[in-house]
């Protein structure tokens, strides 16, 4: 099979200069004129992103392959795919700017989270590229006490984060730049799982530094590497497992939201023996849940790479790292 590169290696498209003039344009002209500025700059990207317009065409067929689209994609289609990505965009600078709060959300499954709430019991959040995460930052900012840790894994991440937060930094989430996932950021991840915060991580994107590190399950309908990161960690923190998403309700007006929440696991406990094991049914919870909801928000789905790359790298990558995390549990 032929081999394109790893997300991580292909770099992010804009510059820190084009999104600081982009903000200016919408804090001093509103969102209706960051609209107008919007189209022609997804239509650009559309147009020259070969790689990303490739992946967005080769998701929405295997939408419609798997029975969730019911007429075959087109061009017109992958385009509202890259301009609801544009949406999403302008949705994190509405919840950096305090404009989206918790009247603006539809809970789903919510008795799955609040409980935990509640009682001040920390958890690990296994989120996605599925929809706009960054909306739990009005979960945070609603006087709820609930407190966000997000781990992300690349330097534009950070910079666009830090960015916008500028803007509005009276928000209970902190952004953790990981590098590596080692024992000093498992202690530090444990202590606020202890002090009754939440850790979230995306389990949709393979590891930045280690490609390889994967597990491999059916995902519309064709085999896909799930990095083993997210799942392990939950083994080590051994508290509930949650999934969360949030959506762009269907046929809503601009700020209405589904607030989604799944049980993955109410705590991750194993033996060296049925490591293995519990690992591949937290994969397989996780990748059939993600497919369920992108059955529902097709266009919502934000992952504009080969997701189902598979190279000579991965051959060996059903074998769990069980050293590598039996090393960070000796040092905690």
């Amino acid at each position: 099979m032929t081999t394109t590169s790893h997300w991580s290696s292909m770099g992010e498209r804009g510059s820190k200069l084009g999104l600081k003039t982009f903000l200016l344009f919408y804090q001093y002209g509103g969102r209706y004129l960051a609209l107008l500025i919007l189209y022609p700059v997804i239509l650009y990207f559309f147009i020259t992103g070969k790689t990303s317009r490739t992946a967005s065409q080769n998701y929405l067929v295997k939408l419609h392959q798997a029975g969730y689209l019911a007429n075959k994609p087109n061009l017109w289609l992958s385009f509202k795919h890259f301009l609801a990505m544009g949406f999403a965009a302008l949705d994190k600078v509405d919840v950096w700017l305090g404009k989206i709060s918790m009247s603006s959300i539809n809970h789903v499954n919510y008795a799955v989270f609040e409980p935990l709430l509640l009682a001040k019991k920390g958890a690990l959040i296994i989120g996605s590229h599925l929809g706009n995460l960054e909306v739990c930052r009005a979960l945070a900012n609603d006087n709820t006490g609930a407190c966000f840790n997000v781990l992300v894994f690349t330097e534009h991440a950070q910079q666009f984060n830090e960015l916008i937060n500028s803007l509005n930094s009276d928000v209970k989430v902190n952004l953790i730049e990981v590098t590596e996932m080692g024992p000093a950021l498992a202690i530090m991840l444990q202590e606020k799982i202890n002090q009754g915060e939440y850790v979230v991580i995306a389990g949709d994107r393979t590891s930045t530094t280690v490609a390889s590190r994967v597990i491999y399950h059916d995902f519309l309908g064709e085999q896909a590497p799930f990095s083993q990161g997210p799942f392990i960690l939950a083994g080590i923190l051994q508290c509930p497992v949650l999934m969360m998403f949030c959506l762009k309700a269907a046929s809503s007006s601009k700020h209405t939201y589904d607030l989604i929440f799944e049980e993955l696991s109410p705590g991750v406990h194993w033996r060296r023996k049925t490591r293995d094991l519990e690992l591949s049914k937290l994969v397989k919870k996780y990748a059939e849940t993600l497919e369920k909801y992108c059955a529902r928000y097709p266009l919502q789905w934000f992952n504009f790479f080969d997701f189902w790359q598979q190279d000579s790298m991965n051959s060996n990558s059903n074998n769990i790292n069980t050293e590598h995390s039996n090393n960070i549990k000796r040092n905690r």
